[in-house]
């Protein structure tokens, strides 16, 4: 008896954008996977609306199609005043590996520049993965204890109350301290491009 799946409204989105991008840029499924460094049949499945990419993934897809990541987020609604309640934002994991932390989509838009995450993660969830990408990112740390390694930087802790603002082209990777979860907001801002 074939059980249908429910597939999830925002990996519908972002797998029909992809494709879309994907498709225009004229690059075959095959050569778009390998310079994002997954497989292809994983990519037909993200395509297909059948798996979410994770942030990681999502930002090295956006960088091969020339794209900025938002621009495969679908945006958080038309308007210039946005309220997100609290049981609401698409849940994204921050990584393909097992016990990745998932991080809660709360704003997008591309034409703004802007991306919005919350987080609530603890010791056992996995934040530790390099990552780069264009613009700044602006961390605020609502509670708990978090260790930001940058690369060519000194580690930064934070704890409750603490802000954190630096070039997203630095590489950088989180982990939690705290016994207890951490709770922070990510925004990612990308900076204008200057006419030529």
């Amino acid at each position: 008896m074939n059980q249908e799946v429910e597939l999830d409204p925002l990996s519908i989105s972002i797998g029909r954008a992809i494709r879309s991008a994907r498709q225009h840029a004229e690059m075959s499924m095959r050569t778009l996977a390998t310079r994002c460094g997954v497989s292809q049949p994983f990519l037909s499945e993200v395509e297909r609306g059948m798996a979410t990419p994770s942030i990681a993934t999502l930002y090295r897809i956006a960088s091969a199609l020339d794209l900025t990541p938002s621009a495969l987020l679908p945006r958080s609604g038309p308007g210039d005043v946005h309220v997100v309640r609290a049981h609401e934002g698409r849940r994204v994991p921050s990584s393909e590996r097992p016990g990745s932390a998932v991080g809660r989509l709360v704003f997008s838009d591309d034409a703004k520049g802007t991306e919005v995450y919350e987080y609530v993660a603890t010791r056992d969830e996995d934040l530790d993965v390099w990552f780069e990408h264009d613009g700044d990112k602006v961390l605020y740390l609502v509670s708990g204890r978090l260790a930001i390694e940058l690369e060519r930087h000194p580690t930064e802790h934070l704890g409750p109350g603490d802000c954190i603002v630096h070039p997203g082209d630095v590489a950088h990777r989180w982990s939690v301290e705290s016994e207890e979860p951490v709770r922070l907001f990510l925004v990612i801002v990308r900076r204008p491009v200057e006419p030529a």
